[in-house]
């Protein structure tokens, strides 16, 4: 049986949706930026949170906005040089909020409230339907869109379904990603990846990405992590228009696997001992200057992406 609830957490509330049989759950933020609080999924025999997450509202708002953990990325992830960029013959100045740097980062709406539009619950899975409208009020984007998500927990996993769609009468320059943090330990030998992709792209010194594609040959090999800790962006092997990251756990015997759709791109990035970022991607970074990956959405058009994490066992 499944369940969605409403947990204080400081100030603000958290959306919980939780399977009473299993007592996995997953948590969210409507009130900033519906971002992922906690995904909590079974696997060999035990529970096992998988996100680095906030402990408190204070370490929220200290350290997890901050940070974007969990975050939805919209209308661009990661950064644009300078804030500055160029579309459609018109020149557009975006608000420079990276701490140390000049640079926009990761869009504007993870401090956004989201309005909760349904709640759905059955013997099979629970989900919740998160809406964020923007009027284009801000001089570096004028461009209204609606943005959609849906949070679904069932027996084999979670998904993360995100609609966004131009509301405006112009064309529509759009990227969008998601920044879960997956938990690790200090014991970074204790971990595995394996990247699904073909190219990563090289950032400069300031992590601007240059738009500059590098072979990459390790799509099939589970890499350590500690020898990974990547700041590129990842060009994947899609099958179906969908790729399959995954985070072995070699101590507790388990895959974390995430499987993007709609998501041409990953980025990867790690705090030591903390979390590392699995991070699904529309288009690179700086792509509203290197066009790598851009999606452009005419007046009423939609981009529709979706990501799924599970837990599976692996041979001792």
């Amino acid at each position: 049986m499944f369940v969605v609830n409403k947990i204080r957490f400081g100030k603000i509330d958290l959306l919980e949706i939780r399977n009473l049989d299993t007592n996995e759950y997953v948590t969210i933020i409507p009130d900033l930026g519906g971002s992922l609080h906690q995904i909590c999924l079974s696997g060999r025999a035990a529970l096992h949170p998988l996100l680095w997450a906030v402990k408190d509202a204070e370490e929220l708002y200290s350290d997890g906005i901050a940070q974007y953990r969990g975050a939805l990325l919209a209308p661009f992830a990661d950064r644009i040089e300078k804030g500055r960029y160029v579309f459609e013959g018109v020149v557009y100045n975006l608000p420079c909020n990276e701490a140390n740097s000049q640079n926009a980062l990761h869009g504007f709406v993870n401090t956004k409230q989201f309005d909760a539009l349904q709640a759905e619950t059955n013997d099979q899975q629970a989900s919740v339907t998160l809406c964020f409208e923007y009027n284009g009020a801000l001089t570096g984007f004028p461009f209204p869109f609606n943005l959609t998500v849906r949070y679904v927990l069932t027996a084999t996993g979670f998904s993360c379904h995100t609609w966004v769609q131009n509301k405006g009468s112009k064309n529509m320059p759009i990227g969008l990603g998601w920044h879960p943090y997956f938990r690790v330990r200090e014991d970074l030998s204790q971990y595995q990846l394996k990247i699904p992709a073909n190219a990563f792209f090289v950032i400069d010194e300031a992590y601007i990405n240059t738009g500059i594609a590098a072979t990459f040959d390790d799509a099939a090999k589970f890499l350590e992590l500690e020898d990974h800790f990547f700041f590129n962006a990842y060009r994947l092997n899609q099958t179906n228009d969908s790729a399959t990251t995954i985070l072995r756990d070699k101590k507790a015997l388990i895959d974390i696997t995430v499987t993007s759709t709609g998501f041409p791109f990953l980025q990867l990035y790690g705090v030591a001992g903390k979390g590392f970022a699995i991070e699904p991607l529309t288009c690179i970074g700086n792509a509203f200057n290197n066009g790598i990956g851009l999606n452009v959405l005419a007046p009423g058009e939609f981009l529709e992406t979706s990501f799924n994490v599970s837990v599976k066992d692996i041979d001792q």
